[in-house]
């Protein structure tokens, strides 16, 4: 009988490793959620919260900052005449 080869590492069988595992969700701590609310209001980064909290605030400032440049450039793709004409 063929004994199966196990990774040391992970204790998944080399021969058929399985993808990566997606991290699995959990609550934001109470830095990370005032962060959140900071972001999303406009107000300023607190240097007192953790690194997470700047982690957490920046992918958001990002996020934000992607979506206003996106409907920026599909409202400069609308010609003027059908601009003029929906209002």
């Amino acid at each position: 009988m063929r004994q199966q080869h196990v990774d040391d590492r992970s204790g998944q069988s080399a021969s058929h490793p399985q993808e990566p595992a997606a991290r699995a969700p959990r609550d934001l701590t109470y830095d990370e959620k005032k962060a959140a609310e900071a972001a999303f209001r406009g107000e300023p980064f607190n240097p007192a919260w953790s690194v997470a909290a700047a982690a957490v605030y920046e992918g958001i400032v990002s996020a934000m900052c992607r979506l206003q440049v996106a409907s920026l450039t599909e409202m400069e793709a609308v010609p003027a005449a059908e601009e003029c004409l929906t209002r």
